[in-house]
């Protein structure tokens, strides 16, 4: 019967992808989004039922050896995450089976049938399950019941963020001396996991009152920067916002005020040999094991600690020299005295946001001399090394030659934003 509801299934799509869809009015298109949205909401309650019968078999360990979890990874190429969630949703939406051989009832049956019939999707089931799970055990049952028999309603007509708003107005009603399912200082938890192109991947939970907090912090350093000739800020507000954790972070560090990890100050280190760093070729290694570009290494050895390393014939370190910082103190103020802030053109970034940069790269013979070095934030200190905008000076102050793309003429202009036109 399964089987061949299966081969029924597999043909009906095989004649939705050879449909000519676009013969379709805008309103039938519309009512055939939403018919396949129900469909496939039920076609995934049948794949729960499916692997709610494979799993009290014991299918996988009888016949395989593994748990459950281990096979649907391997056979079905999904995470170990993902698979821990079907099964989650197995015991919360699906009719069990008593020691003695009697059907159990499902753990949230509302929600179970409002999936079944394809009302609400597996988003919204979680966001029900989340909710009901962090309600106080000391709750009678039947109202436990209703709470989840109200939500279920709710999902019928919700998205799943209002849906996760009324989870939270229950919480309150239920249990207005208690915490939100979201707002427990422990189930904050913060992760980074590399993707197929050497991004990482951030991912993270807060609760209200610690979420403000970061949202506080990173709220100025997020601002879409003013700039010249109408051109406004490229930047979405999520690249803003990541940009802001990273100036935060950078702030923090060079404070030198975060505590020491194994007796050093926290620090960022790239390991890369000058032969490489003065040609622009091969890349660099950050102290996580990323790789990075040689200009990306070259950028963050403008302004940093350089600390020497000389390297045997099979790269073991043979003598370690003492760290030497680029840019001495005496000079650094004297390069914020004059550019005040960012030089990059429409940049209002200050002093204390920005890095120093070698207009002629120390380690192609650049000086570290006031007469070779500007301010500039770190979005526009990237944009110098990897685009092809250049820095000149003009009687000792900074001007900046845009890419032949946005003046043709390559005219050097001085940013206005720190300093009167002319001044």
């Amino acid at each position: 019967m399964a089987s061949a509801a299966l081969k029924l299934i597999e043909a009906a799509t095989t004649l939705l992808l050879n449909a000519n869809v676009w013969q379709l009015t805008g309103q039938a298109q519309a009512d055939a989004l939403a018919a396949a949205e129900g469909i496939s909401r039920r076609l995934d309650y049948g794949k729960l039922r499916l692997l709610a019968e494979f799993h009290r078999r014991d299918v996988a360990g009888a016949q395989a050896g593994l748990s459950t979890r281990q096979f649907l990874k391997a056979r079905l190429h999904i995470s170990s995450a993902e698979a821990i969630r079907r099964l989650h949703a197995v015991r919360e939406l699906v009719p069990g089976m008593s020691p003695t051989g009697e059907t159990a009832p499902e753990e949230l049956p509302a929600t179970a049938a409002a999936v079944a019939v394809g009302d609400i999707s597996s988003e919204h089931a979680q966001i029900i399950s989340s909710a009901i799970r962090h309600l106080p055990t000391s709750l009678d049952r039947d109202v436990v019941a209703e709470a989840e028999k109200t939500l279920a309603g709710h999902a019928r007509k919700l998205d799943p963020a209002d849906l996760r708003t009324a989870a939270q107005r229950l919480h309150l009603h239920l249990n207005p001396d208690g915490n939100l399912p979201d707002d427990k200082p422990s189930r904050r938890e913060l992760t980074f996991r590399r993707d197929a192109y050497g991004m990482d991947v951030i991912r993270g939970r807060l609760d209200a009152e610690g979420s403000a907090t970061v949202q506080a912090a990173l709220a100025p350093l997020m601002r879409a920067r003013s700039a010249e000739d109408g051109i406004k800020d490229p930047r979405s507000p999520a690249r803003r916002c990541a940009d802001a954790l990273v100036a935060l972070s950078e702030q923090a560090l060079s404070r030198g005020e975060l505590p020491t990890v194994a007796g050093e100050r926290p620090h960022v280190t790239v390991t890369m040999s000058l032969d490489d760093l003065q040609a622009g070729t091969g890349h660099g290694t950050l102290n996580t094991g990323a790789p990075i570009s040689p200009e990306t290494a070259r950028r963050i050895a403008c302004d940093a600690s350089i600390i020497p390393i000389v390297l045997g014939s099979d790269g073991e370190p043979l003598d370690v020299g003492r760290a030497t910082r680029m840019i001495p103190l005496g000079i650094r103020r004297a390069v914020v005295a004059r550019d005040i802030g960012c030089v990059h053109l429409g940049c209002d970034a200050p002093a204390q946001r920005c890095e120093v940069h070698h207009v002629r790269h120390w380690a192609n013979g650049g000086s570290t001399a006031v007469g070779n070095l500007v301010l500039l934030c770190p979005q526009h200190h990237w944009t110098i090394h990897h685009e092809n905008w250049q820095i000149t000076f003009q009687k000792g102050i900074p001007y900046v030659i845009p890419p032949s793309l946005i003046d043709p003429e390559q005219r050097p202009r001085r940013n206005t934003m720190h300093h009167l036109p002319g001044g």
